[in-house]
């Protein structure tokens, strides 16, 4: 517990030194102006790309190609790794089209493990039947539910690795079939409000490994989404609820809750998420049980007017979980992660993180990585 605050507290103060730091510098590189809404916002721009009228018509073709390399420890079984060195290893495509000004289309395919396993994670629809305000989604896609999923990606993710409660709460890509609506609704001071809802199959099982995507082992659909409001420039601040059968007699259900909130200004951000949830049970099999986490992270830009360096930034996290809150079984864990990223053109980024995690019945550990992302 100790433990735990002295972090909270550290990671409160690096956020107001570097943004104390940002008051003082005006140059900003060009990064995100507050969170983009949906994924695909990130590396799908339209208007940064296409300058002549009719070219929303052609295709958009983007990827990554990413190396990961371990500097200091190794995978083991006895640890609770949030990711995997081997796993790291991987090229992603997107493309999308503009079928018509209303109807568009978006596709994502990963190769990793090696580059020996591919996987379909986006083959989505998108309808708008009032631009901005509501639009129809149908396909696979990412799941709605918080803020981490618009930056799981490599060029988008800060740090290495992700964050513990987005991969042992919720499946760490969770992508599933079915029907969404979501919007953005413009209020007072031009401040919006967004939302996302969804239908789809749901999960197949407990575990953040048992995922289902185009079949489904019962008749009972997962219901779910956010909704977020930006308070003040800069500040957003969310909330997001799923539920759904995942037995083959739809008597058991799987429930979700998380809170959110981001803050940008400049080339600095804070941002955190808790995610809890509840997992029904026969009593046989011991009842229903419980289990949360949580995450702080916080990052400041600082661009560089040299050559070979566009920019370089300071990374700080602290994230914790319970896979099952009433009992102790040496699956909770405690994290710091420190980076720092380099980039020496737009198109080419330098990763390095040194992570200590804090484990029931293991001694205190670290390890470091170093990853190299090309994007296009």
């Amino acid at each position: 517990m100790i433990f735990n605050f002295l972090i909270f507290c550290t990671a409160i103060a690096f956020s107001f030194v570097c943004y104390g730091n940002d008051a003082f510098n005006t140059s900003e590189i060009e990064i995100p102006d507050g969170m983009s809404f949906l994924p695909e916002d990130y590396y799908f721009n339209s208007e940064a790309i296409f300058t002549e009228e009719d070219n929303w018509k052609k295709f958009e073709f983007h990827g990554f190609l990413e190396f990961t390399t371990p500097i200091k420890g190794k995978d083991d079984d006895s640890q609770q790794p949030s990711s995997r060195f081997e796993d790291q290893n991987e090229l992603i495509l997107w493309m999308r089209k503009h079928i018509s000004q209303e109807l568009s289309f978006n596709s994502e395919i990963e190769i990793k493990e090696g580059f020996q396993k591919y996987e379909l994670e986006i083959l989505q629809l998108d309808y708008e039947i009032i631009p901005e305000l509501l639009v129809f989604r149908l396909g696979k896609f990412k799941y709605p539910f918080g803020i981490e999923r618009f930056v799981e990606d490599g060029p988008y993710d800060k740090l290495v690795d992700r964050p513990f409660p987005s991969i042992r709460i919720i499946p760490g890509t969770y992508s599933d079939i079915g029907g969404m609506l979501y919007g953005l609704i413009p209020l007072k001071n031009k401040t919006p409000f967004k939302y996302e809802f969804a239908v789809t199959n749901g999960l197949e099982g407990p575990e953040p490994q048992h995922v289902q995507q185009f079949t489904d082992n019962n008749s009972n659909k997962a219901i779910g989404g956010r909704i977020s409001y930006e308070c003040f420039s800069g500040f957003e601040f969310g909330g997001s609820f799923s539920r759904g059968a995942y037995d083959n007699d739809n008597q058991l259900d799987l429930i979700f809750w998380g809170t959110d909130l981001q803050f940008t200004r400049g080339n600095f951000e804070l941002r955190g998420e808790y995610i809890t949830g509840i997992v029904e049970q026969t009593s046989k099999d011991g009842g229903d049980y419980h289990r949360n986490g949580y995450y702080l992270q916080t990052s400041y830009k600082y661009p560089c007017n040299v050559n070979h360096c566009r920019y370089l930034e300071g990374v700080f996290r602290f994230d914790s979980v319970d896979p099952n809150r009433d009992i102790t079984d040496g699956e909770e864990a405690d994290r710091v992660a420190i980076g720092i990223n380099y980039s020496p053109m737009e198109h080419v980024e330098f990763k390095f993180e040194y992570a200590v995690e804090n484990e029931p019945g293991e001694d205190i550990h670290g390890k470091s990585f170093f990853q190299t992302i090309f994007r296009w």
